[in-house]
Formats: C-alpha cells, sequence, structure tokens
C-alpha cells in the first residue's frame, strides 16, 4: 500500500509538472526563442460590434499574461465602475458589477506598458471599441505632446472630460473621473477615438504612478491654448510642464557675459502669430535666450538673435496674453488646472538651430496657432 500510494503520489507530481510545461510560454528545451511582440488575437465582444448585451469581455492573447501585469493597464472609457479581472493561461476576462449602459460606445485600451510573462510588449498600444447601441460614436480629437525640452512625450496619458452636464459634474478635473483616455506613440502624437461628439476638457500628463489620475504636485502637466474643444479639433499641442532635464530651471534673458563677438553667430526668422506680441526663446542646456518680436507691416513678427554662444539651440516663440507689450524676460504661462486656464499658444521650430562663430542662421520661421 505504501508503495502504491508513493507511486501515485509521483505520478500527480508528474501529471502538474506536465500540465505547467503544457501552460508555459517558453519554448521548448533548445528551440528558438519565441520573439513575436505580445498581440490580441480575440476579442468578444469583437472589434466595432453593436448590439453589445453582454457583461462580460473577453480577450486571448499570443503569450500568456498575468492578472497582476494587467491589473494596472487595462483602461475601459467612458467608466463602467468596479469589475474584476481574472486571466486563464492566455484569456483575461473582465466581469462588471453592473450592467453597460444602453446605446453606449465603450473604449478598452491596454497600456503599452503591458508585458507577458517573458516581457514581450506591445508594438502599440491596443485600443478595441464596441457599443450597446446601433452605432460606434467617431467622435476624434487629436494632436502631439512634447516634453519641457520639447522633445517628443513617449510616455504621456491624454484625459477627456465631458462638458455634457449629463455626464458630467461641476467639481475639480483632479477628482473627476475621465471619460476618455488616449497614449502618445513614439512621436509623441496622440488620437481620442470614438468619442460622443461634444466640448471636452483636455488635459495631458505623465502617470507616474499608474493610477490614471492626475497629480499636479509630483506630475507633469500639459494643457492646450483652448479651455474647451469639440469633437473634430487636430495639430493640438501640448508641453508638459516641468524643467529643464539636465541644468534645472534655465536661466532667463541674455547675459552679459557673452564670448568675444569672434565666437557668436546670429540667428534670425519670423513668427506667424494672431496675439498682439511673440517673445522668441533661443535655449540650449545650459542656457536660455529671449528677445521681443516685432511686428511687420505684413502682421508677421521678426526676430533676431545676435551675438549667441556658438552652439545647438531650440527656437520657441509664444504669445503672451497680456495687454500691454511684455519685457522679454516674460517667461510662457504653461496654464493651470485648478481654476482652469489654458496655456499661452505657442510654437517650435522642429529642428535644433546651429549657431556658427561669424554666421547668421536665418529663414528659422515659427507658426503659432491658437487651438481650435
Amino acid at each position: 500500500m505504501q508503495s502504491t500510494s508513493r507511486i501515485a503520489h509521483v505520478f500527480v507530481i508528474l501529471l502538474l509538472w506536465l500540465t505547467g510545461g503544457c501552460a508555459s510560454d517558453r519554448p521548448p528545451s533548445g528551440g528558438p526563442l519565441d520573439t513575436t511582440p505580445l498581440q490580441v488575437i480575440f476579442s468578444d465582444p469583437a472589434p466595432s460590434a453593436v448590439h453589445v448585451s453582454t457583461e462580460r469581455i473577453r480577450l486571448t492573447f499570443n503569450h500568456a499574461v498575468s492578472a497582476r501585469q494587467l491589473l494596472n493597464t487595462v483602461m475601459i472609457a467612458p467608466a463602467i465602475g468596479d469589475y474584476d479581472i481574472s486571466v486563464s493561461g492566455r484569456t483575461m476576462e473582465i466581469t462588471g458589477f453592473k450592467p453597460l449602459e444602453q446605446d453606449q460606445t465603450y473604449i478598452l485600451s491596454l497600456d503599452k506598458k503591458l508585458r507577458d510573462n517573458s516581457d514581450r510588449a506591445f508594438t502599440t498600444p491596443y485600443t478595441m471599441a464596441f457599443s450597446t447601441g446601433t452605432v460606434i460614436d467617431d467622435g476624434i480629437i487629436s494632436g502631439k505632446v512634447i516634453n519641457a525640452d520639447f522633445s517628443p512625450a513617449t510616455n504621456a496619458l491624454i484625459v477627456a472630460f465631458s462638458e455634457d452636464h449629463k455626464t458630467s459634474d461641476n467639481g475639480s478635473l483632479l477628482q473627476r473621473e475621465p471619460d476618455y483616455f488616449a497614449e502618445t506613440d513614439g512621436s509623441g502624437a496622440f488620437s481620442l477615438k470614438h468619442m460622443a461628439k461634444g466640448l471636452y476638457r483636455i488635459v495631458a500628463f505623465n502617470d507616474r504612478n499608474g493610477n490614471l489620475r492626475i497629480n499636479a504636485a509630483t506630475e507633469e502637466v500639459a494643457l492646450c491654448s483652448k479651455a474647451v474643444l469639440a469633437t473634430g479639433s487636430s495639430d493640438l499641442l501640448f508641453r508638459l510642464s516641468g524643467t529643464h532635464p539636465d541644468t534645472g530651471k534655465l536661466p532667463s534673458g541674455i547675459t552679459n557675459n557673452l564670448p568675444d563677438a569672434a565666437a557668436t553667430g546670429t540667428i534670425s526668422g519670423t513668427c506667424f502669430a494672431s496675439g498682439p506680441y511673440v517673445i522668441v526663446e533661443a535655449s540650449s542646456k545650459t542656457a536660455s535666450f529671449r528677445t521681443t518680436a516685432s511686428r511687420d507691416r505684413n502682421g508677421s513678427f521678426q526676430y533676431v538673435f545676435s551675438e549667441l554662444p556658438s552652439g545647438s539651440y531650440t527656437i520657441s516663440a509664444f504669445s503672451p496674453s497680456d495687454s500691454k507689450r511684455p519685457n522679454s524676460e516674460r517667461q510662457w504661462n504653461p496654464g493651470s488646472i485648478e481654476p482652469f486656464q489654458p496655456a499661452e499658444p505657442f510654437g517650435f521650430y522642429p529642428e535644433k538651430v546651429t549657431a556658427r562663430p561669424r554666421w547668421t542662421t536665418e529663414h528659422i520661421d515659427i507658426r503659432i496657432t491658437t487651438s481650435k
């Protein structure tokens, strides 16, 4: 009996080991490593499905994932309240605690930070829309987010809050549940899709803690130059607030300790803006210089940086909201969430500009567009 029991015990262990091996996402010993990116290969409801009545959403991946990995990477908009996430091998199931609303388009997104059990990721964020009604909403708001140093913000989260009083309240945006989400891609571009047509307040931020909530005290935040945006708005530009990544707060104004003129160069160009004034900035990793552009008879703004220390610069400009001519030391206002105030309109030259000794670099033109 003891021998039979021992054999049965060994058999159970062997069976469990074989079962675990079959569920493993690792290739057989000696086989090639599977480097296929993480993908969703099946969904129920299907993408763009209508008349959906289920309270469960199922996704099947090409590689095994865990519930812990999914916990902070699933986004559903509009919010469906509390729900459970369960995982069996490569299949995830979301079960809501209450029925979905009627005639509502829902968007399920998976954060691009999601990794499978072998650390493979999506090549792009996964998004899937379905509707409990007869149509899929097709409203879109799109744009680009940049960091404080004008580089692409590749990890920014964009949230939209509806101005429709039937679905939103008048409380703080810091406390409200966002109606829609989107992530930036490798170029900093984003597109909020499948939105109900209407008006929205849009905020971009670096969601450092992954809780899908704005924390203005610890996370970089960006607003565009218009408080409320309609679906169909495009080419929006957001700049995350913060300090220069290498030097902290940039010094303002032109220093009097310039090198000998033989070691300096000149950068000039035109700014196109609708505001009454334009301030232009040339910034490097170690210094920042500003000047007030002059409006010509055609309504454009001309600027010149003379005697710039030789080096590489980012050239940017903004339209101050001042009613009187501002001092060139005036800094760009990024706006605020509380009270809600849009950022001042700004623009930048997309490439680095080099100041060469005894050389004038011309036609570094910048267009400043107020968000529409």
